[in-house]
């Protein structure tokens, strides 16, 4: 299969990135490689915004963190948001105003991405997105994103967001070539990545209004880079816009979907809230005959039963 960076062949790219930080010391290190992600693009210019909630002191904190990426090239800025224990999750929205008021209002960027504080959506989920976005526009879809955590226990990988496979034969889905593209539920992927044209789409849409986009469901925090996956939905039985790639070949998540949730704290919670991060990276698009030869997360192993 070709590599998606050989699917794309666009002059250098000006992007927008904003990362939402509630600040926390804690953190930090997550954010130091979110942002260390997005200084290795190689194929444009990134201005990187963090919306943050940090002080005087901690801004200055926050400066010294990113000393390393000074000589990046990555173009930085911060805008201080006042936190509101009442709403403590509306830091997660700040990034529409950006879009709004500084992203649309330039011409001379092309992309412009959302992501929260722990995820690392790397230059290869960017080519991704940029080769199948093209590719599903005919069908009215999006190429979305798989987060996966990393477990202390076994050393293996699981997915955050999917707790159950998804058989590719019984939902709706798009085959380009060696990818199919499947419909998933949910299709929340704590990011969000745009273009121009589906950008301004946004900021006309109802998922752009905090409050008018509750008829969508989800949490707050959900909804800022969610909802907008439950708008224009193509016919066919899909349930959003987002489609997820599964490699024919080795029956796999395509490897430029998947994204990594720093923390791993879902995989690693003893135990498990609501079994999130307990499906298998391999077991994402796996019927009841093949998930036979998948090992199960250590929680739902007898031993781990037994010694509950």
């Amino acid at each position: 299969m070709s590599n998606v960076s050989d699917l794309i062949a666009d002059p250098p790219l000006r992007i927008m990135a904003v990362v939402a930080f509630k600040f926390r010391a804690a953190r930090l290190r997550h954010l130091l490689d979110v942002a260390t992600g997005f200084a290795e693009y190689g194929d444009g210019t990134v201005d990187l915004v963090v919306t943050t909630t940090a002080d005087e002191a901690e801004l200055a904190m926050l400066e010294r963190l990113f000393i390393p990426l000074r000589t990046s090239g990555l173009n930085m800025s911060f805008i201080h948001v006042a936190f509101d224990p009442d709403h403590p999750y509306r830091i997660t929205w700040e990034h529409k105003r950006v879009l709004r008021e500084r992203f649309l209002a330039d011409p001379a960027y092309s992309h412009f991405i959302y992501v929260e504080d722990d995820i690392r959506l790397s230059p290869l989920n960017f080519a991704y997105f940029r080769a199948y976005r093209e590719r599903l526009r005919p069908h009215g879809l999006l190429p979305g994103f798989l987060r996966y955590e990393f477990n202390d226990t076994d050393h293996r990988t699981y997915l955050v967001d999917h707790r159950d496979p998804t058989p590719s034969a019984d939902v709706p889905c798009v085959d380009l070539d060696l990818v199919r593209f499947v419909n998933v539920d949910p299709p929340y992927q704590a990011c969000l990545v745009l273009d121009r044209e589906l950008a301004a789409e946004h900021v006309a849409g109802v998922s752009f209004d905090i409050e008018a986009s509750t008829i969508y469901g989800h949490g707050e925090a959900e909804r800022a880079n969610l909802a907008f996956g439950y708008e224009h939905i193509p016919p066919g039985g899909f349930s959003s816009r987002y489609v997820m790639p599964l490699d024919r070949g080795s029956l796999l998540p395509l490897h430029g979907s998947l994204i990594r949730h720093l923390p791993d704290n879902f995989t690693n919670r003893v135990p498990p809230v609501l079994r999130f991060g307990t499906l298998p990276v391999e077991a994402m698009f796996r019927g009841d005959a093949l998930m036979r030869h998948v090992d199960p997360h250590p929680s739902d192993r007898p031993q781990a039963v037994a010694a509950g």
